[in-house]
């Protein structure tokens, strides 16, 4: 499974398309409109914020990975923005709801491998299936699910009718079927016009079709880098349990495993930062080192939090964001959707990941991870 990508499942300041006389024209973006993501550096703004907030956001965009930029598409010079599973495209010149629209990548990416737009075709419907009579392809089970879940806001209305759907994926252009993808592994994903749908069957029931990295895989040239940003979270007080600590940074390594200080509250930083609105994750063990028993496990003492118990955090710009304890759950090593993207502001506390922890002079094996979780509400 490609672990990072879907960990992620997640800036220059963008530039706010405006329309004059006919013209298409730049103006700087005023910073209360921004939306900016600490993994790629990049921000989204204006009518690209809507469009991507109320079409399904990270799960269906991922993260930005350009600003919004001038590109020649199909010949025409317009703005567009790339993100990891799409390409919005901005014309001003249009009525709302169609001012934002979206890149066909499912053909655009199948024709950089020299592939025909609609692989094969199927004669009638299947039980259970939706058929398209326009490609001849069915959607069937998961996929249909994945399909139905998401779309482009184009009525206003409470949830996504087919047209929404239908504008946001667009019509399948193949059956579900085997392919290997860029990690190595083989999946099965079936091909829409906008989109590729991957089934992930070692996934939670109901959460197995990801959608494909299509923008990601296009390769894509920022015309100016990610900003640096100051919204990193550096510094951690939780006053129930004495607890105020600095906050470092970490990843991913080489295989995948999420890296994790021995003394030190890490933040994932692919995770959200406070105010993204988000989930932030830290963790940290809660057991002392052998070989470092004078020094306190970051931890140790989180599982005696309440409910309602403050955490105040502090970001590199001096700002501070206070969430509030609500729950504390414990799941097995391999559950890791408490890490991914919630869709809302939360802070995630893992306690204790990696089994080479001491106790009473003794490694042990945590089999479980306590997690707790605080909004700001």
């Amino acid at each position: 499974m490609r672990l990072r990508e879907l960990q992620r499942l997640l800036f220059t300041a963008a530039m706010f398309a405006l329309v004059g006389l006919g013209l298409l024209v730049a103006q700087p973006v005023q910073a209360q409109d921004e939306r900016c993501f600490d993994a790629t550096g990049y921000c989204i703004t204006g009518e690209i914020r809507r469009f991507w907030e109320q079409s399904g956001g990270l799960p269906v965009f991922g993260y930005p990975l350009t600003p919004l930029q001038e590109e020649v598409i199909e010949g025409r010079r317009i703005q567009v923005q790339w993100f990891e599973r799409h390409r919005l495209e901005l014309h001003p010149q249009l009525a709302p709801p169609y001012r934002v629209q979206l890149g066909r990548l499912g053909i655009d990416r199948l024709a950089r491998d020299g592939r025909s737009g609609v692989l094969g075709n199927a004669t009638s419907g299947e039980a259970g299936c939706h058929f398209f009579a326009a490609t001849g392809h069915n959607v069937c089970g998961e996929f249909l699910a994945n399909w139905r879940s998401a779309g482009v806001e184009l009525d206003e209305r409470r949830g996504f009718s087919e047209a929404e759907n239908l504008a946001l994926f667009g019509l399948p252009i193949s059956a579900p079927q085997e392919e290997q993808l860029s990690d190595g592994r083989t999946y099965v994903v079936q091909w829409f016009e906008r989109a590729r749908m991957e089934f992930h069957p070692e996934l939670p029931v109901g959460q197995r079709i990801l959608n494909g990295l299509l923008g990601s895989e296009m390769a894509p040239r920022a015309q100016t880098g990610p900003q640096r940003s100051v919204r990193h979270p550096v510094r951690i007080n939780i006053p129930a349990i004495a607890l105020d600590t600095a906050i470092v940074a970490v990843g991913l390594d080489a295989q995948g495993a999420p890296i994790v200080p021995r003394h030190d509250v890490a933040w994932y930083n692919l995770s959200a930062v406070p105010g993204e609105g988000d989930n932030v994750v830290l963790w940290g063990h809660v057991l002392r080192w052998a070989n470092a028993p004078h020094i306190p496990a970051p931890f140790a003492q989180v599982r005696n939090l309440e409910p309602g118990a403050r955490i105040i955090i502090t970001t590199r710009s001096g700002e501070q964001h206070t969430y509030f304890v609500r729950e504390q759950i414990l799941v097995r090593p391999d559950e890791v959707s408490y890490i991914l993207p919630q869709g809302s502001e939360r802070l995630t506390l893992v306690s204790c990941i990696g089994d080479q922890v001491v106790q009473d002079g003794s490694v042990v094996d945590m089999t479980h991870r306590l997690i707790t979780i605080a909004t700001k509400e």
